[in-house]
């Protein structure tokens, strides 16, 4: 709301200025026309100096309220009640510029607001059919080669003009701006309902891994009274294998804990060594993943964090198994970002990307759930994921991070 005042601020600042370059060749023509008595007239619109200084000064705060734009539209109609009085009163044409006040008020501010606007400017309007000050003429044998009713008309015809630009300038400005907040509105309920999804899933799998603690612990202690028992029922080979099994278990929970905690510590590496050790790292979790460098050595510097590991981890691991051929990996820098593309090219991998949903996947063992939440860590650096289905059948995913601001 506040951001809306201060741009109706800033426009309304404009429009103020406007007005003030009419009043002020309107007030020259009268003089000029030798028109007597506007000398008040001057000095009120003087006082578009300093409203104008305040409201662009206001415009670029970050505490507005209502009650603000309240006060800057009740000032400006008792300006423009005070300019009407001394040059014509309602048979100045440019009364009507209380219209354009109320379309200014009815917009922006609530409806408690708005109506007593509406009545400062209905009770300025009718004071001034009653009580105001005539355009009188120095000239002592009347108006010279003119008169007043022409002057209405040319008057009423500008204010026309003047009103037609307002409504087709400074409206749509005002509903653009109006539009691009309820964008952002909508983009922050959806990011709000997504980190929602992804607090549930984090809960869920804290509390599995917490739950899968004791029975590993368990596990650890009996076998290890099994290995001191001399006549146990297990071979020495797989008694070391489920020793050594559930020490890998209990690692990993351990690291998992360790990464939670890091896991928005956000430092800086460059790409290609990061991408290397990561694939190293695929390696040993999956020994018959197989890839193919197109050209991964590309000078980058980009973030680093545990949770752009297991993104990369994830995403390594649908291109392997959305297709049989080995993946195929490239890295390009382009407009200040690192893009890496995954292609598997095996023709029936894009029907893959179709298949997919949020929480459902089409493999056997899969969760389903890997690529959404790849893809809701990459975009908490300021990267992107997308998944590209390619004419030949083959899928594409292309991982886009931001460089480094001292990459260079």
């Amino acid at each position: 709301m506040t951001h809306k005042l201060n741009l109706l601020l800033q426009r309304l600042a404009l429009l103020r200025l406007s007005i003030a370059s009419i009043w002020l060749m309107f007030l020259l023509y009268l003089q000029w026309q030798g028109f007597a008595g506007l000398d008040i007239a001057w000095a009120l619109l003087a006082l578009y100096v300093p409203l104008l200084a305040v409201s662009g000064w206001q415009g670029y705060r970050r505490n507005l309220q209502d009650w603000h734009l309240l006060l800057h539209l009740a000032f400006e109609c008792q300006l423009l009640a005070g300019l009407l009085f001394f040059t014509g009163g309602a048979t100045n044409p440019f009364i009507s510029y209380f219209l354009v006040l109320l379309v200014v008020s009815a917009y922006s501010l609530p409806v408690s607001y708005s109506l007593l606007i509406t009545v400062l400017c209905i009770a300025d309007y009718s004071l001034l059919t009653q009580w105001f000050q005539p355009l009188l003429s120095n000239h002592v044998h009347g108006l010279p080669s003119h008169n007043l009713f022409d002057l209405h008309l040319a008057g009423m015809w500008l204010t026309f003009v003047i009103s037609a630009l307002i409504v087709v300038t400074f409206i749509p400005l005002l509903l653009k701006s109006s539009q691009q907040q309820q964008q952002e509105i909508q983009q922050l309920r959806e990011q709000q309902l997504k980190n929602e999804q992804l607090i549930g899933i984090a809960t869920l799998a804290a509390g599995t891994a917490h739950e899968m603690g004791t029975p590993l612990m368990t596990m650890h202690m009996i076998l290890d009274d099994i290995a001191q028992q001399p006549d146990h029922p297990l071979s020495n080979h797989d008694l070391h294998i489920l020793r050594e099994q559930v020490t890998v278990c209990r690692q990993s929970l351990q690291q998992l804990a360790n990464a939670g905690r890091t896991a928005h510590q956000v430092g800086h590496h460059q790409a290609h060594t990061w991408l290397i050790n990561l694939l190293h790292r695929w390696r040993l979790s999956h020994p018959n993943a197989l890839w193919v460098d197109n050209g991964i050595a590309c000078e980058a510097e980009i973030p680093s964090s545990p949770l752009l590991d297991q993104a990369l981890l994830n995403l390594l691991d649908n291109a392997a198994e959305a297709g049989q051929q080995p993946v195929h990996l490239h890295s390009v820098v382009q407009s200040g970002e690192w893009h890496l593309n995954i292609l598997q090219p095996d023709p029936q991998a894009a029907t893959r990307i179709h298949q997919q949903s949020l929480f459902h996947s089409q493999k056997e063992h899969g969760m389903g759930i890997g690529l959404y939440l790849s893809n809701a860590s990459v975009e908490q650096f300021g990267g992107s994921v997308h998944l590209i289905a390619q004419n030949s059948g083959a899928s594409l995913c292309r991982i886009t991070l931001p460089l480094s601001r001292h990459h260079g």
